[in-house]
C-alpha cells in the first residue's frame, strides 16, 4: 500500500505583495458587504487567485485548460508520461485524468474545497500507484489558504485519508452550504484576519465532530458488513 506524504512549504511574499493581499482582501469583503456591483462569486474568484499569486489574480494562466481540444489535451498527458518532467495544469486537470505514473503534486494554489484537493491528489493516488505519492501544498502566511490548511492538517488529517473518505466526511456536517461556500461567508463576514482565523478553528472542531461521526458509523459498518462498505472498494 503506497502512502500519501504531504508537507507544507511557506513562501514569504514580498512587501508589495503582502501590502496588495491585505489591501484587496479588504476592499472585495467592504465591496460584497455593500451589495454593490462586487458579487460574492467575484470576490470568492478572485481571492482564490490571489492566493495563489498576483499575476493569476490579473491573467488567465494558459500551459493545459478547458480550452484545449481533446487531442491536445492527450498529447499532454502522454508527453508527460514520456520526456516531459512536469505538467502544469489549471483546475481543468482535477478530474478525469489517469497520473498515477506520477508521484509528485504540487499545489501553487490551493482550492478552498477539500473535495477538489482530494480529486487532484486522487489523479496521482490511485490504482496502479507504485510509489508514495507526494503532496507539496504552496501558501503564504497570512492569507486564507495558510488558514485552511491549517484546520484540515491539525483537524482532520486530511492528507492521511484514503479516498473517498473526506467525502464522507462532509456529508456529516449539519449544512446545505458547500464547504468553499462556508469558508467565503466566514470570510466575508469576518471583521479582520484574526477573527476569520477564530471563525475557521470553529468550523475545524466541526469537522472533527464529523470525523469522528464517520469513523464510528463505519466502525460499526465493518463490523456488521466487514469490508465490503470501504470507501472504494467495489470491483
Amino acid at each position: 500500500v503506497t502512502r500519501r506524504i504531504a508537507r507544507t512549504l511557506t513562501v514569504e511574499p514580498s512587501a508589495p505583495e503582502q501590502s496588495l493581499y491585505a489591501e484587496l482582501s479588504e476592499f472585495l469583503r467592504a465591496g460584497c458587504r455593500r451589495g454593490g456591483e462586487i458579487t460574492r462569486m467575484m470576490a470568492q474568484t478572485l481571492q482564490m487567485e490571489l492566493g495563489s499569486s498576483p499575476r493569476a489574480a490579473a491573467v488567465t494562466l494558459d500551459l493545459y485548460h478547458g480550452g484545449l481540444r481533446r487531442a491536445e489535451k492527450e498529447d499532454a498527458v502522454r508527453a508527460f508520461e514520456g520526456s516531459a518532467r512536469i505538467l502544469v495544469s489549471t483546475e481543468a486537470g482535477g478530474e478525469g485524468r489517469n497520473l498515477q505514473f506520477a508521484h509528485g503534486l504540487v499545489n501553487y494554489d490551493l482550492p478552498w474545497n477539500p473535495m477538489r484537493i482530494e480529486q487532484r491528489i486522487g489523479r496521482l493516488s490511485r490504482v496502479g500507484q507504485t510509489r508514495d505519492v507526494h503532496v507539496f501544498n504552496l501558501v503564504a502566511p497570512g492569507t486564507i489558504e495558510e488558514t485552511l490548511l491549517e484546520v484540515l492538517d491539525a483537524k482532520i488529517n486530511m492528507f492521511e485519508l484514503v479516498i473517498g473518505e473526506i467525502d464522507m466526511i462532509l456529508g456529516q456536517l449539519t449544512t446545505d452550504q458547500d464547504f468553499e461556500e462556508i469558508v467565503t461567508e466566514l470570510w466575508l463576514t469576518a471583521e479582520g484576519p484574526e477573527a476569520f482565523r477564530t471563525r475557521m478553528q470553529a468550523l475545524g472542531d466541526q469537522l472533527l465532530a464529523a470525523k469522528l461521526g464517520y469513523l464510528e458509523t463505519k466502525a460499526l459498518d465493518d463490523r456488521l458488513f466487514g469490508d465490503a462498505l470501504a470507501p472504494g472498494a467495489g470491483p
